[in-house]
């Protein structure tokens, strides 16, 4: 069983992966448009609001990714030396983790709009979609681990 373990945590490492590659993506892309967006919110509180959202959201998804990437491994070597809590209590906390950053990017990112002309910026906000999917996937994998790992407890 322990082996079958490793595999999934190393699984969601790679997940992981595939998500901090979305998240530079969409970082790169959007930060090319940094400069219009500062100069626009000196102007607008509204553009103000939007770029404050744009910088955090983008960071909580960096920063649920790369906790999900670090806690994949940990998960795999505290999986092979044997039994203890470690990787039961980082599956909770990244299941949580994962919940509260997708709801965050989430309610920001779902239903923005492409922008005519502004290719990078539209790549952006697709690579920060497509990291809420894949976000999405990691949260559902560590409640699962969460489950797997109750259930060894029990029983």
């Amino acid at each position: 069983m322990s082996i079958l373990l490793e595999m999934y945590h190393a699984i969601q490492a790679c997940v992981a992966m595939v998500a901090a590659l979305l998240s530079a993506m969409a970082i790169y892309n959007l930060n090319q448009w940094e400069p219009q967006a500062e100069t626009a919110s000196r102007y607008s509180n509204m553009a103000s609001s939007q770029l404050h959202k744009t910088r955090t959201t983008q960071t909580s998804g960096a920063l649920a990714t790369l906790l999900s990437l670090v806690s994949s491994v940990i998960c795999v070597v505290a999986v092979s030396s044997g039994g203890n809590t470690t990787p039961f209590l980082l599956s909770a906390a990244n299941s949580g983790g994962l919940y509260l950053a997708y709801s965050h990017i989430g309610n920001f990112w779902r239903e923005k709009g492409k922008v005519p002309f502004s290719r990078t910026y539209n790549d952006g906000v697709r690579s920060s979609q497509q990291l809420l999917q894949v976000l999405g996937v990691l949260g559902v994998s560590w409640a699962a681990a969460t489950a797997i790992y109750l259930f060894r407890a029990i029983v």
